[in-house]
């Protein structure tokens, strides 16, 4: 589920539950690059530009913010944080963590 998804009254509770982790992880520089629009070097095609991204900053950025994802995820999802960690699987994680950084309005937080 994406930002744009979350519809009526549950849009404060999200925005609520999600200003903290996300304020914390766009403090850490490394972590934050992921999220950051920057422009597509010139000779590299955009998706060669994102998986190097995703190289770069997602394994430090799951190292480092695993509460602060499952914290996000979780609100998205409207699910509690301890229900979402226990219904997680390796396929979830990674079609959520995908979602989450290609979703404009999540991005948008990090400027």
């Amino acid at each position: 589920m994406k930002l744009s998804e979350v519809k009526g009254e549950r849009v404060f509770d999200v925005i609520a539950d999600i200003i903290d982790p996300i304020v914390t992880i766009a403090s850490d520089e490394e972590s934050a690059k992921l999220f950051h629009r920057d422009p597509c070097p010139e000779g590299m095609q955009p998706w060669q530009f994102f998986l190097q991204k995703v190289k770069e900053s997602l394994p430090t950025l799951v190292r480092t913010h695993r509460g602060e994802l499952v914290a996000i995820l979780s609100a998205i999802k409207g699910v509690s944080a301890e229900e979402y960690v226990e219904n997680l699987t390796f396929a979830s994680l990674f079609a959520d963590l995908t979602e989450l950084v290609t979703d404009a309005e999540f991005v948008s937080f990090f400027g």
